[in-house]
């Protein structure tokens, strides 16, 4: 019995894998943010003389001192934060004093409500001084910046460089990846090369932990897997990624380890092998963007280009082609649609197509003016219409009681007739009078309503109902 029980089933798990595991729950990104404003709180403190934890002080008290440390936040360099910068830093604090076990929150008790206060009128103010509109956040790629960077051959084939940003900028927009940490995580497993029951080739790729679903307990994957296809040409999006699975060496890698392998830069002129065995670093793909764009036209523009405008350009272009908002985010891998608000700004080419459309109004209208004018020197004769019955009978309504129209009930001409003879009448008012004119009545009935408007009706009185103010975690799709 002894040699059954000689291997532990159990491991033995000390305090310190423990603590690691549950940092591993949380997200790196949270977890950093976190620890940023809490250092920027500590070092208030430690200015002000402060020695209390944040979580150590009384509900009154911390109130009391946000209101205080909202003022006075600032840089290291003295500059004031960004208005969306000081909405992330309430949310960081109150996130740590949560994880402490703290029983009150910043953003939804009362408690907090004069440090809040304070807060938002910060950041108001801070907008009308201009802050706030995100000057640096990255732009979308037009059809023709994206041709520079084909032309110039920084997309393609011929060189290690271009080979690995082309995989970079078209698994990017194929598949929905996000700029830097997914394309890190990424390994040739993930891939496989396929055909459909016609004999197209196609890639098809199977999504790791995401910002977006990052695994765990309730881990779900996509419901819908996006496929990249041959199309043909140089440009071939399966073609290029064969190209890149060749090239990789030696043979037990085409189909493992980490996709981005780091290139040689010192190679022999007999040396065909281009890519190392060690993968490439996560600050290299960090810049693959601004990488790509380096020597050409688009380097010098005043746009700002970053990893994050392969995923805005991809957007761009399912909008251009009339891609519905849910059908988009299959392929982005947003969890709803709301998620593209932040992509919904128009680009370059949809501003200058409702520019040019207003321009060409203005430009028109003063044309169209003298064209008005030229013909209102016209005069029109205009045929007179038969004339009909002085007198038509008008049945009882609600309205009131029975009438009968006479020439001087001063009906218009269409109703009470007229006297045939040439007039004049202004061109500019001859749809509305040819209108009137075309409404004649013969022999028929009609009933008018007069003397009585008719009025809204009235809305009931309702007592207010209380209501509660919901926080919200906005989604950020930055990485």
């Amino acid at each position: 019995m002894a040699g059954v029980f000689s291997k532990q089933r159990f491991g033995f798990a000390s305090e310190t894998t423990i603590e690691e595991l549950k940092k591993f729950s949380k997200n790196p990104n949270t977890v950093k943010s976190t620890s940023f404003w809490l250092n920027v709180w500590e070092t208030w403190c430690k200015q002000k003389n402060i020695v209390n934890k944040i979580e150590e002080n009384e509900p009154e008290k911390l109130n009391k001192l946000l209101e205080t440390f909202y003022a006075e936040v600032k840089k290291k360099n003295g500059d004031d934060y960004e208005p969306d910068s000081l909405r992330v830093m309430i949310a960081a604090l109150d996130r740590h004093l949560n994880e402490k076990g703290y029983k009150f929150s910043f953003i939804r008790d009362r408690e907090f409500h004069s440090s809040k206060q304070v807060l938002e009128g910060k950041a108001r103010q801070l907008r009308q001084s201009g802050m706030g509109k995100r000057p640096n956040k990255a732009r979308s790629l037009t059809e023709e910046e994206e041709e520079v960077l084909w032309e110039a051959e920084k997309f393609g084939s011929k060189t290690p460089e271009a080979l690995i940003s082309s995989m970079w900028w078209l698994l990017t927009q194929f598949f929905g990846l996000r700029g830097r940490q997914e394309h890190h995580a990424m390994k040739m497993e993930d891939f496989q090369l396929c055909k459909n029951d016609e004999g197209m080739e196609f890639v098809q790729f199977t999504e790791g932990p995401t910002k977006t679903r990052q695994g765990g307990l309730q881990s779900k994957n996509r419901d819908f897997q996006p496929r990249m296809f041959s199309v043909g040409g140089e440009r071939c999006p399966v073609a290029i990624f064969k190209q890149f699975f060749v090239e990789r060496r030696p043979l037990n890698m085409r189909w493992s380890g980490p996709f981005y392998l780091s290139i040689k830069r010192n190679r022999t002129q007999n040396d065909n092998i281009r890519f190392k065995t060690q993968p490439m670093g996560v600050n290299t793909i960090s810049n693959m963007m601004k990488t790509s764009v380096a020597g050409t036209s688009l380097e010098e523009s005043h746009k700002k280009f970053t990893n994050h405008s392969a995923r805005k350009t991809t957007v761009s272009k399912l909008k251009k082609a009339n891609v519905e908002r849910s059908d988009i985010v299959k392929v982005t891998g947003h969890r709803s649609v709301q998620s593209l608000d932040d992509y919904d700004e128009a680009d370059e080419e949809e501003q200058r197509r409702l520019s040019s459309a207003i321009s060409k109004r203005n430009y028109e209208n003063p044309s169209a003016e003298k064209k008005r004018m030229a013909v209102s020197d016209i005069t029109t004769t205009v045929a007179p219409l038969a004339p009909v019955n002085t007198k038509v009978p008008v049945p009882h309504t609600l309205a009131g009681p029975s009438m009968t129209a006479t020439k001087e009930n001063q009906f218009p001409p269409s109703l009470s007739g007229f006297q045939a003879q040439n007039f004049s009448v202004n061109p500019t008012m001859m749809r509305s009078q040819e209108q009137t004119m075309m409404n004649t009545f013969n022999n028929c009935q009609v009933s008018f309503i007069i003397g009585r408007s008719k009025r809204a009706p009235e809305i009931s009185k309702r007592q207010p109902t209380s209501c509660k103010r919901r926080a919200f975690i906005i989604e950020d799709d930055s990485d």
